[in-house]
């Protein structure tokens, strides 16, 4: 008997699978504090030179006569703004050293405290990417997961995060700032992954709609409390001292069966004992009554990581569809990052445009609800196509009414962003039906090493040229990127309400199997014509 029989004889989503769901997600809604932070403790903080000999100086004016001061030694931009970077001196104009910056977004920032600032704003974009390549990092590590156990990887990873995200409030220096972000974002990221194996492959196949959509919406809850926290405390040290205490809950993990290990994970390595134990534990709390035999589980022995990896790399069918999806994952990130990065474009409030960024995500979230009815090749493909044309035209606006038709700018920002989340949300179940269990974690670690780098990519993107072709480019690189993987995509097969495939060799069969039918449907046909 399959796996996936004995999930539906003991409750496809019963109160265990309901239990150690919620129960594990908790952790889901901590890491939509993680990168989105970035963009309010080293924001853009408006800045100027600090006045020498001017002990009280702030970026707010005081009185007439302080800005009879600034006047007279802050130069002025062609536009009329402060310089950021220059001050006068005894009639020369020449670089600061000190600055003061405006608190009416801001109170203090990492940027404020470590003056990240003028020659110094090179440190600031690459402190940014510290825990994107922390996410990079994550990418690997969560591949331990298929040697060592999904429980053990998920205990381990937010315990060791508990430590780390305390520390973080308390960095004397941009070195170790730097250093305990990008192990910030390991924790949250290889967790995340660890988490969505564990997940679904506690339930059956027409619940990991839910299983795959929930921890995405755990994750835009997560967003929209960071911006209430940011909206009312302006200091960085207290948003993230106060983002870190939440994280003591993931010691409850430890209390033994609270969460258990993947019974699939364990019958696929052939710990069919180990997995008995857990399924019965299930049936007995889901009140199935009906008998369960453990070993009617069909199982093939453990050939050992180094042969499945041998036979992935032999099979033409899996590394096809690896690459396809590396290169929709690394499509995703670069966009979602690129336009999170981009906020300011849309003009108005900070807060007020991050919220409705995230509202927007949500709602793209939420279409996968429908994945069962549309199946997700279908969903796929709109949803990246539709990110394409959305950036055409985005290019087009640029081109013929680069200052005007605002509302349509922000609109197809708007439209890229749901097509994005919507690609997300798709992929994360997509990924997981598309390979089998003995590999899945690998593969889903792999593929995230593709979305990495093209995070890491992605804001210097925005950096490469200015005026109006500045604006494009990004927009131009998007729109071939979706289009050219949109193609690739159609090569893909369709995985809904399937079983879980569990072995390299299941995948193979399957494929021949298709290929003898379309040979049929071929025969047929010609068989029809010659009549």
């Amino acid at each position: 008997m399959e796996y996936d029989d004995i999930i539906k004889e003991l409750g496809s989503f019963g109160k265990y699978q309901r239990r150690v769901f919620f129960l594990i997600s908790i952790p889901c809604l901590l890491t939509g504090f993680g990168a989105p932070a970035t963009s309010f403790i080293l924001g853009n903080h408006k800045h100027r030179c600090k006045l020498p000999f001017y002990e009280n100086d702030t970026f707010a004016v005081q009185s007439e006569t302080h800005l009879e001061i600034i006047n007279g030694t802050i130069p002025r931009n062609s536009d009329g703004t402060f310089s950021k970077c220059t001050i006068v001196v005894n009639g020369t104009e020449k670089k600061c050293s000190e600055w003061v910056y405006d608190q009416s977004q801001f109170e203090r920032t990492v940027t404020s405290d470590f003056n990240l600032v003028c020659d110094n704003l090179h440190i600031r974009s690459h402190v940014k990417i510290s825990l994107l390549v922390g996410f990079l990092m994550a990418s690997m590590v969560s591949q331990l997961a298929d040697v060592v156990g999904r429980r053990f990887m998920a205990i381990a990873l937010s315990t060791a995060q508990i430590g780390i995200v305390f520390a973080i409030p308390f960095s004397s220096s941009i070195p170790m700032f730097a250093a305990l972000r990008f192990f910030e974002g390991l924790c949250i990221l290889a967790f995340y992954q660890v988490y969505f194996a564990i997940v679904i492959e506690l339930v059956g196949p027409s619940e990991r709609i839910l299983a795959g959509a929930i921890p995405n919406l755990f994750w835009c809850f997560g967003q929209f409390l960071l911006i209430l926290l940011v909206y009312f405390e302006r200091d960085w040290f207290y948003v993230m001292l106060f983002l870190a205490m939440p994280t003591i809950y993931s010691l409850i993990f430890w209390i033994p069966g609270l969460v258990p290990e993947s019974p699939r994970w364990l019958t696929a390595r052939g710990r069919i004992e180990e997995a008995s134990k857990i399924l019965t534990k299930m049936a007995k709390v889901n009140k199935v009554h009906k008998k369960f035999d453990a070993y009617k589980i069909k199982q093939d022995s453990d050939p050992g990581m180094m042969i499945i990896l041998k036979e992935l790399l032999h099979s033409k069918v899996l590394l096809k569809r690896l690459l396809i999806v590396v290169s929709n994952w690394f499509t995703v990130s670069f966009i979602y990052y690129g336009l999170t990065l981009n906020i300011d474009s849309l003009g108005g409030n900070l807060y007020a445009n991050y919220a409705l960024l995230v509202l927007v995500e949500l709602a793209g979230y939420c279409v996968i609800f429908f994945l069962n009815m549309t199946g997700r090749k279908p969903l796929h493909l709109v949803a990246i196509f539709g990110c394409g044309v959305a950036s055409i035209g985005s290019i087009l606006l640029i081109l013929f009414a680069e200052n005007t038709l605002y509302w349509l700018h922000i609109l197809l920002a708007l439209v890229s962003r749901f097509g994005i989340s919507v690609l997300f949300a798709v992929l994360y179940i997509y990924t997981g039906e598309l390979f089998p269990t003995v590999i899945r974690s690998i593969v889903m670690g792999t593929v995230s090493i593709g979305a990495r780098v093209g995070s890491m990519i992605s804001p210097y993107l925005y950096d490469i040229t200015d005026g109006k072709m500045g604006k494009m480019l990004p927009l131009i690189v998007y729109a071939v990127l979706t289009i050219t993987v949109g193609l690739l995509s159609m090569r893909l097969p369709e995985t809904n309400k399937q079983k879980l495939i569990e072995t390299v060799h299941e995948v193979n069969e399957r494929n021949a199997d298709l290929v003898s039918h379309y040979e049929d449907i071929d025969e047929s046909v010609e068989a029809l014509q010659l009549k």
